[in-house]
Parts: structure tokens; sequence; C-alpha cells
């Protein structure tokens, strides 16, 4: 099935001045200088993760990031988000990252990983350019991009220690392939595209693991709504996966025994296929019958036959059916939606170190209140447009894989409100963003073709206003611990409230008056998601700035060759880079931590101890008085002020391993 094309011809009318080959490369030079600005530090625990695994594979070619440090008697000195195997201590991540970062690593250092990641955003713009010109136009490609790159919270994401820009152009790359694999007319290229398609998600997968959601989106795309006649086009993009899911499988069973492709850890982890199994069973069975039944021909079929109203009686039963068989089921994942899309204050699934409320019942997240989705892209009711014109049988083909590739993330996720830990957004909707932005991009196109475009001016002062109403938020939020979660949070509900109801009378009236109206609204929830992104942007690279001088002041004191038992991994980072042996204590482990700190010191090596709750934990295993009653503190002056500078030695080593 072809996409509909009566929409070519139109032109969103506000001038770009620049090819979008120049916006390319200025974009990236402008992204390598922000690289070597950005501050080389994790923001948190599962940063500091892959700069272990980057480090371990670039200095020693391994896939394991520990051992004992060297002392007999020690057990493995594991981390958050490790598991020991065979004495050795390995990451929970996949560790295709590793390989593909370890030379930017040599080359750059910690910089090199933010370099990787930064030439990966650029990447998934240009990619996102080149999908959205082949399935629209160019000019609303050429928005696409900017929305994407600018307005969203990209940037939050490209210059920081994180890979999901990485998995996201590999995914892209995938979803471009089969998109030129649609149009090809030469069988030996269409199959090539296919199966590279194929090949990329499965190197995706040794990246992040939720790239398997690549296939189902491509998979369902293909069949219901591209080419339902065609069976092997699904054929060959499983057969490309092949040999990534094979090299996943053989990491994982190294790792951690397992023979799976999509395993977190040992089948004791918390990370598991065990939970999925139903879903996994029932998502290969729906795969399997969508490949044998040419869905689109049996459903106009039975339409020919029923007509409309016996159709909806029919899809009427159909969804009460559905409703009591997994009622239960369903309305968890809308809830979960509900949650990760509109309020996160919502939240009631699970929680972590970290997540909290206050005294005013406001959920926080590291002391900070944390966005859902609607909150990080306030013009989302944007997409409306597109959806309703695709149920009107335009432009189908295009908006339905921009549909599929926003719903696989956002219900797989929703199934356990999986906020995304330590993050000031919705990182794992990030796989979203591309086909968002696609959509907004369809929308303004769609109210500039029945209202004139707003000018430069025009645009120039909504955005002022824009910015105005940000910082007079945060000057609310930042004033008033009362207010602290709803002046950050709440005014994105107007905004998005307000376009929502401008799209709704444009659909109404349909002239140029709304569509004027809703243009503005959509253009000035834009530029505050535009402005959102770049202050979580600051934020974040502020939050590093202050956990790197903690880090650099803590390796300027540990001594040589040390053992540090803690549970503030990253604040040890250059610590670690120096040579000291690095343990986190949880109350799960607390007996090998023990066991630890016994081998160093029967050894001669320091053992240091990170804070007094550590110190709290390891004395129940431990006899009395074993740590000296007073700290010792890291920093200028003493740095008594905060208590993540505070180590504690061991009595028997005062002398000898003193700061």
């Amino acid at each position: 099935m072809a996409h509909a094309t009566d929409s070519r011809d139109h032109r969103i009318t506000i001038p770009l001045p620049l090819s979008a080959s120049t916006l390319l490369v200025i974009g990236t030079v402008l992204a390598c200088v922000g690289v070597f600005l950005s501050v080389p530090m994790p923001f948190i625990i599962d940063g500091g993760i892959y700069i272990d695994m980057t480090r371990a594979m670039a200095e020693n070619g391994a896939l394991h990031i520990a051992a004992d440090g060297g002392v007999d008697g020690a057990p493995p000195l594991t981390k958050f988000l490790t598991d020991p195997k065979d004495g050795l201590v390995y990451p929970q991540y996949p560790s295709g990252y590793a390989f593909l970062a370890a030379p930017f690593y040599m080359a750059f250092g910690v910089h090199g990983l933010i370099l990787m990641n930064t030439l990966s955003a650029v990447m998934c713009a240009w990619l996102t350019y080149q999908v959205a010109k082949t399935l629209y136009t160019d000019e609303t490609a050429k928005y696409a991009v900017i929305i994407f790159a600018a307005a969203t919270f990209v940037p939050n994401y490209a210059f920081s220690i994180w890979p999901h820009m990485l998995s996201l152009a590999v995914s892209l790359c995938a979803i471009y392939c089969t998109v030129l694999a649609r149009e090809e007319k030469n069988q030996n290229r269409e199959i090539a595209l296919m199966l590279g398609a194929g090949l990329l998600i499965g190197a995706a997968i040794n990246i992040r693991v939720d790239t398997i959601l690549i296939f189902p989106i491509l998979f369902f795309w293909l069949r219901l709504f591209t080419q339902p006649t065609n069976r092997l086009a699904p054929l060959l993009l499983l057969l490309g996966m092949a040999p990534g899911l094979a090299v996943a499988t053989y990491l994982n069973y190294i790792k951690f025994g397992v023979l799976s492709p999509l395993s977190y850890g040992p089948s004791s982890a918390g990370d598991t296929n065990g939970r999925y199994i139903p879903l996994i069973i029932g998502g290969v069975g729906l795969l399997a019958l969508l490949w044998l039944v040419n869905v689109s021909a049996l459903a106009r079929t039975v339409f020919d036959r029923l007509g409309a109203r016996k159709m909806m009686v029919v899809c009427g039963g159909g969804l009460v059916i559905a409703l009591l068989i997994g009622g239960g089921f369903i309305w968890k994942i809308l809830y979960g939606a509900y949650v990760l899309i509109i309020n996160l204050q919502a939240h009631d699934a699970y929680y972590q170190a970290g997540v909290e409320k206050n005294e005013f019942g406001q959920l926080l997240f590291w002391g900070y209140p944390k966005k859902a989705l609607i909150q990080s892209l306030p013009f989302l009711p944007l997409v409306i447009l597109p959806m309703v014109a695709f149920f009107k049988g335009k432009e189908v083909t295009a908006t339905a894989l921009c549909l599929l590739a926003i719903a696989a993330p956002i219900v797989f996720y929703s199934m356990h409100q999986w906020h995304g830990g330590g993050s000031y957004n919705m990182r794992y909707f990030i796989p979203a963003l591309p086909f968002i932005t696609m959509l907004t991009a369809v929308a303004l196109r769609t109210l500039f073709d029945k209202a004139s475009a707003p000018s430069r001016q025009t645009i120039l002062l909504i955005l002022f206003g824009a910015a105005l109403l940000f910082f007079l938020m945060q000057s609310i939020s930042n004033g008033s611990e009362r207010l602290y979660a709803p002046a950050a949070l709440y005014p994105q509900w107007i905004i998005a409230s307000a376009c929502l109801i401008s799209i709704l009378f444009f659909l109404w009236k349909n002239d140029s008056r709304t569509g004027s109206l809703a243009s503005l609204i959509g253009v000035f929830a834009i530029g505050y998601s535009a402005i959102l992104g770049f202050s979580d942007e600051a934020s974040g690279q502020k939050a590093r700035g202050a956990q790197l001088a903690m880090s650099e002041e803590i390796a300027d004191v540990i001594p040589d060759r040390a053992l540090v038992l803690t549970q503030l991994p990253i604040l040890l980072m250059h610590a670690e880079e120096q040579g000291a042996s690095i343990m986190v204590v949880q109350e799960e482990n607390l007996a090998n931590a023990a066991q630890a700190l016994n081998a160093f010191e029967a050894a001669g090596r320091c053992v240091i101890v990170h804070n007094s709750l550590v110190a709290r934990l390891l004395q129940t295993q431990l006899p009395p008085q074993t740590f000296a009653p007073k700290p010792v503190w890291a920093g200028a002056g003493g740095g008594e002020a905060d208590p993540r500078l505070a180590f504690y030695l061991l009595k028997s080593q005062l002398d000898s391993c003193t700061f």
C-alpha cells in the first residue's frame, strides 16, 4: 500500500534561510564544541557503570569491570547494577556499548564518551530529517528536526554519558532502511535493505535491550499498512536480527550464565524475563497470526459484508470481551500511561532510593520534581491533528509508523510505571521523540495551510513570552517549598490544555481564525518546551560539576590501592582511576563487604568507609568499635558541611592510612 501523497505540494511558509546540509554541518560543529565544554562526569550511577564498562574494555579488553582487587580472600567487589560470576564483577547492561565506546575513551577519556553520544545525537537528527522527508515532505522534515533537536529533552542526553542517543541512532537507521525498502523497486536492493534493518536492530539490542521494540513496530507496520501481501519482508527482518541476538546471547552467557539475548542478570536477578513470559508468548502468537493472515484484506472483506453499523457492533463486542478477559491488565497499562504521560505525582507502582515525598506530599526524584512526558513536551496535543487525519484516511502509511513508534515504548513502560530513575524527564520515551516531532511538524503544516504562518517577529515575541513565564515559574518554585513541584510542573498542564482546546476548536471550525490561534499557541508550547529542555541540561551540567569537584577532592586524599566501601560510587570515580578499589555496600551484601574489609586489612591495604551510614551498616557485621569514632574529611577546609565528604578509618589503621 503506497502512502498518501495528497499533501506533498503543501508548504510551511516560515522561510528557512539555510539548507538542511548547512544546518547539519553547523549543528555538528557546535555539538562538538559543546562536548568539550561539558562536565566529564556522570549524572547518576548508570553513567558511572558505563564508564567502568568502557574503561575495562579499552584498557583490558574485558567484559568484567572488577574482581577481588588483587587481595586473597576478598570477594568480588560488586557495585550497584552489577552481578558477580566466577570471581568477576559484570555490569547488567549490554556490552555492545563498551565495544563502540572504547576507541573514543582511548582518544579523549571521559570526554570521548560524551563525544560519541553527541555525534550519535547529530546522527539521530539527520535520520529524523531523512525519515520525515521520505514519509512526508522536505519542508515538514526540516521543522521536525528543528523541534527534535531544540524543543525536546534531547540536549539533556546529547551532552552526557548515556546510551540512549547511540541506541536511538542505530534504531533510526533500521527504520530508515525499512522505509527505503518499502519504496524500492529493485528486489535485490529491497532484500538487502530489509536484512540490513534486521542487522541494525540486532546490533541495537547489544546497546539497549528495549530496542527489541523496533521489531514489532516494523512488523506491524509492514503487515498492516505497507505490504500486507508481502510475507517475505518480516522474515528478512527477523533473519537479519539473528547475528545480533546470537552475540547478545553469547555475551549474557559469559556474564550471567543465562542463554537469553534480553537478560539484565542471572535468573535470580530482579530484571529477568520471567515476569514477561506471558507477554512474550502472547506477543509471539500475535505476530505469528499477523504473518499468516492478511489482516487488511480480511478487515476490508468483513467491512464490505457487514457494513458500517454491524462492524461497529462487532468492534464494540470485541472491546467488551477484551475488557472482560484482560480488564485489570488494560487498566494497569492505562493508569501507567496516565502517570508517565500526564502526572508523575500519581506514581504508586514502585519506589527506590531517592524517590520520596516531601512534607507537602510532593513526590520528588533525587530532590527535584521529575516531569511526565507532557510536562516536558507541552506541545504534545498537536499530534491530535495528524491522528484525526489518519483516521480519515489521509497519510495513513506515514502516520501509522509514527503512531506505532510512539505507542510501543509508552505501552511497554506503562506496564510497570517505569519512571526513568535519576533523570529530569522520561528518558525511556526518547525513542518516541523523533516521531512525536514528525507529527508535530505535520500539525504545523496543517495549521499553516489554513492560516498564514506567524512572522519571525511574532515568533520571537512568543518565545520571549515563553521564557518570561518559565523564569517566573522557576522563581516561584525556588522560593517556596510548598509550591516547589506545582510551579515547576503544572504550568505545562495549562499550556498543553490551551493547545488541546485550540486544536479541538480548529477541528470544529476548520477556518483561518482558529488555525491561526492554534498555530500561535502551538509555537508558544514548542518554545516553552525548548526552554525546559535546555534548563534540564543546564541543571544536569551543574549537578555533574558539583560531583566532579567532590570526586577530585576525594581522589586527592584516598591512599594508594585502598579499598573504599561506599554507597556513592560515582564520587569515587577519580580515586578508582588512580588505583583505589571500590565496593558498594548494601544490606543484602553486608557479609561480603565485611569479608572484603577483613581481607584488605589482613593484606596491609588501607580500608576507607565512606560516610556514617555505611559505617553503621558494616558495624553490625564486625567487632565493636572497629572504626575510629570520628570521621576524617576530604576537601578544602575539612569539608565538614557535606556528609558526602566524610570517611571513617579502621582503628587499626589510624597511623598508616590517615588523610
